[in-house]
């Protein structure tokens, strides 16, 4: 099946119909001899996913191995890099073409196929790596600020009000313990033998072993922030987890 897709956004009004769009479209199929068997139309953002749009989403509904899309230009099918990166990556893996009329079938092993999906690739990484150090950077202002970051609290700490981390007593209590033990030299296993009898239940030597590691993170900041005034916290602690030397085999 070939299914012809057209969009335009509320601003656009009736001055900019889809009109020329379908006469683009057409005139593609008549050169390389093709049809389209069903039409889709959708006045929305082009921000918007495919599956968020009331029309794209029957669209996606009716794809199958083998079908075809084709929209006038890319920025009337997306113009979001996120949806647009997905989509063509699914659409690759289940052998469904995307075309433009003015660049062809994207996903297809053609030359200008092959380089556009290409810069897409590129495009995804570059927005999954600058993603991640956002959330990173986020993630390490959050912390410095004593506030909640999402997920599992870290152990020692209770939500607040306003989403700030405050102490919980009761755990407090076990960290300092299970540091104190350790600062004694006791070893591993021993220190999860205690726990187990003090508290009642199972601890874990992993589990141990990652509350000491970061007690010592957090001391090696503090002792060392002053000297790395210039350099933001997570540029420290990148550098702090590159100088320590930590063993992979507890000493048990």
């Amino acid at each position: 099946m070939i299914y012809g897709y057209l969009r335009k956004s509320n601003e656009e009004g009736v001055n900019s119909s889809f009109d020329t769009q379908k006469y683009k479209i057409e005139c593609y199929c008549n050169l390389h001899n093709l049809k389209v068997d069903e039409w889709f139309e959708d006045i929305c953002s082009g921000g918007s996913l495919l599956t968020q749009r009331k029309q794209g989403m029957l669209l996606s509904t009716k794809l199958k191995k083998g079908d075809s899309i084709i929209c006038s230009e890319l920025s009337r099918y997306s113009r979001s890099h996120f949806g647009l990166v997905n989509d063509v990556e699914k659409y690759r893996r289940n052998k469904i073409k995307l075309v433009f009329t003015d660049l062809g079938d994207v996903i297809s092993s053609d030359s200008l196929g092959s380089v556009f999906y290409q810069i897409l690739s590129v495009m995804s990484e570059w927005y999954r790596k600058s993603l991640s150090e956002k959330q990173k950077i986020s993630q390490e202002k959050l912390k410095k600020q004593g506030r909640y970051r999402g997920g599992r609290c870290d152990f020692g700490f209770d939500i607040g009000q306003n989403n700030y981390l405050v102490k919980c007593n009761k755990q407090q209590r076990e960290l300092n313990l299970v540091l104190s033990l350790r600062e004694k030299g006791t070893k591993y296993k021993d220190i999860k033998s205690y726990m187990e009898r003090y508290t009642g239940r199972k601890w874990f030597v992993s589990f141990i072993h990652k509350l000491v590691q970061r007690d010592k993170e957090n001391k090696l900041l503090n002792k060392n922030y002053k000297e790395l005034s210039n350099l933001d916290e997570l540029t420290i602690r990148n550098q702090l987890k590159k100088s320590m030397i930590e063993k992979n085999i507890y000493d048990v």
